[in-house]
């Protein structure tokens, strides 16, 4: 599907502090988890229509919720600005 795809072109293209940043979103925690990156599951999870709302996430379970937006570059504003403005649990 064309929005998994530009996903995942988006967050190759992302630098060392937008992927942590990205991961602490997605699952709570800025690190891979024990045994690296390959025992995560992430779950990407479509949340309707192309919207102006901003993707959400539900840490507990690893899922992503990603509205089906209509163009790639309004695909990459919204996640940063989710990841950029996500306060967490405020748990360090």
């Amino acid at each position: 599907h064309p929005t998994i795809k530009w996903f995942w072109s988006i967050v190759h293209e992302m630098d060392l502090e937008h992927k942590r940043k990205f991961l602490s979103f997605t699952t709570g925690c800025d690190r891979a988890p024990v045994g690296g990156l390959g025992k995560l599951t992430l779950t990407v999870q479509r949340s309707g229509p192309d919207s102006d709302r901003l993707p959400t996430s539900h840490t507990c379970f690893n899922v992503l919720l990603l509205p089906d937006y209509s163009t790639r570059a309004k695909m990459r504003e919204r996640l940063l600005t989710a990841i950029e403005n996500a306060q967490g649990f405020g748990l360090q």
